[in-house]
């Protein structure tokens, strides 16, 4: 039985820096979101209950 992708969100204000991370971790499989902010994060997290949430890197 194959096993779900780890839903991953990155909060993170640098849209650049964001999307490289994405990149590199949908290329290992994962499935990312991004948020610019805290308050829109906050929501995100409520509504998708991510895996992992990666902070303002």
């Amino acid at each position: 039985m194959e096993q779900e992708a780890w839903q991953v969100l990155i909060v993170e204000d640098d849209q650049r820096l964001a999307e490289l991370t994405r990149e590199y971790l949908e290329a290992n499989g994962l499935r990312v979101s991004i948020e610019g902010n805290g308050a829109l994060a906050a929501a995100r997290i409520i509504d998708e209950q991510p895996d992992l949430v990666i902070l303002d890197l």
